[in-house]
């Protein structure tokens, strides 16, 4: 099997990082560009800087001499590794050997993968699917080496192939300065009548060795695949975490949604691939001049849908203020779990479009987590205390199998003395604990009615007196 490799270029990645949707005035109007601040230099740059005339490696102060009208961002390494990182994990679906050219390449290993989806063609296809996905501009090619496949999709060759003739023609077609040698080197070779690459990869490796460095001989015999190129590739990480940085300050919450839609959405994408659902996510606001704010947000039931994470999100900001703009969102999630489909009864009737979970964790986001209760069994028999009130979905340790089903659905405040007369129909149940908390109690409980047909529970003390405790709906 012959050595294929894939390169994705990503020229523009600062840019279209931070307009992911695109359409807005200030991206597709006004001229934009990203400054390298230790260089001066523009990296990277939009349409409408470039129908000025800005282009690469152009100086700030040129650069705005153009526009009055022009936006600055300085360049940010950090946030291109992040983007990378994030593409690479959505590749990882369809390919499974990525190495990193950070900040803005990828390199993938396509040859062991080509019988798994019938040929190089078909796998093209399924792979710009994935890229689809981000909305970015990017270069691609193939090579027979690492550095071929990069240097073809540097310079904007846009080619899938695996004809090994086309793939040296197109080697010998690339000028010096296609190639990632030094610009010294590159004069170097030209003095003494070098020009093309095709020159250079004419003459044996032993005859470059005697007259240039070894870098050059180590840069050749890795382009051409005679020299082997140490790779290191990519495994994803197994939680969720991602932060953007906003392009302008948010002093009010109501404007939080549209960034948090879209961590949302690259959640759902996170967990629908592994098939898992999370019952919490957190917030963290990144603020000016101030400590981050924290936001979590909790699913009783456990989600994976952005839809459904997003509704529950806009009822905890609801109740959240901010004490300084916010510049940057992290989104990070709590432990996961296998998704399993709900099961039920192919003829029971629907009920309703939220489940009781579901139901839950709206009333928590909308009210908060602690106003949301339910009744829970403890272990004690004396009715008084027999439940609590726990905080909602929380499970109880605690097995009622033993309880008798008949109880009343309404039991009084305090037990009540029996004032009216009433025919006992079952009974006695004789309850006597509460020797451990000096709480004793000895009672024979009885079921009743009266003649008006109110059914009532009551007990008979050891002195002989009734009392009611609940009553029967």
């Amino acid at each position: 099997m012959k050595p294929l490799w894939l390169y994705l270029h990503f020229p523009h990645l600062h840019l279209d990082t931070l307009f992911k949707n695109a359409g807005s005035k200030t991206e597709a109007e006004q001229p934009l560009v990203i400054l390298h601040g230790k260089q001066n230099q523009i990296v990277q740059f939009n349409q409408a800087a470039a129908n000025l005339g800005i282009n690469s490696n152009m100086g700030l102060g040129t650069a705005a001499a153009l526009s009055q009208e022009l936006q600055v961002i300085p360049y940010q390494y950090e946030l291109e590794e992040k983007k990378l990182q994030e593409i690479a994990e959505h590749l990882y679906l369809v390919t499974s050997d990525i190495s990193f050219f950070s900040p803005n390449g990828l390199l993938l290993r396509i040859h062991n993968m080509l019988s798994l989806y019938g040929g190089l063609q078909a796998y093209w296809i399924l792979l710009k699917k994935q890229l689809h996905y981000f909305n970015i501009s990017y270069h691609y090619a193939t090579g027979q080496s690492p550095f071929a496949a990069r240097m073809f999709a540097r310079t904007a060759r846009d080619m899938i192939t695996e004809d090994s003739q086309q793939l040296q023609k197109a080697l010998l077609q690339c000028q010096l300065t296609d190639s990632e040698l030094p610009e010294k080197t590159i004069l170097t070779l030209r003095r003494v009548g070098i020009h093309q690459l095709s020159d250079l990869l004419a003459l044996s490796l032993k005859d470059i060795a005697k007259r240039f460095d070894i870098d050059l001989v180590t840069y050749l015999g890795r382009l051409t695949g005679e020299f082997h190129h140490p790779m290191t590739y990519f495994h994803p990480k197994s939680t969720f975490h991602q932060y953007i940085e906003l392009l302008y300050e948010i002093s009010h919450t109501d404007t939080l949604i549209r960034p948090i839609h879209q961590l949302l959405n690259a959640l759902e994408h996170f967990l629908k691939v592994r098939d898992l659902l999370t019952q919490k996510i957190v917030f963290k606001f990144i603020q000016r001049d101030t400590d981050p704010l924290e936001l979590e947000v909790g699913s009783a039931q456990g989600e994976y849908q952005a839809k459904k994470w997003s509704a529950l999100t806009q009822l905890r900001l609801e109740n959240l203020s901010l004490e300084a703009p916010v510049y940057g969102i992290n989104l990070t999630t709590g432990e996961t779990s296998i998704r399993a489909p709900e099961k039920a009864d192919l003829f029971s009737n629907s009920q309703g479009a939220l489940s009781y979970l579901q139901l839950i964790s709206l009333l928590q986001a909308k009210l908060g987590q602690s106003a949301v209760k339910q009744p829970m069994l403890i272990d004690d028999f004396r009715p008084e205390i027999a439940n609590i009130f726990h905080t909602a979905n929380q499970q109880s340790t605690f097995s009622a199998s033993y309880l008798q089903a008949l109880r009343p659905a309404f039991l009084l405040p305090s037990p009540q003395p029996l004032r009216e007369k009433a025919a006992i129909v079952n009974g006695p149940e004789r309850i006597s604990t509460g020797w451990w908390d000096n709480q004793l109690i000895t009672r024979d409980y009885f079921i009743a009615h009266t003649y008006q047909g109110q059914w009532l529970w009551l007990f008979k003390t050891t002195e002989g007196k009734w009392f009611v405790h609940g009553v029967f709906s």
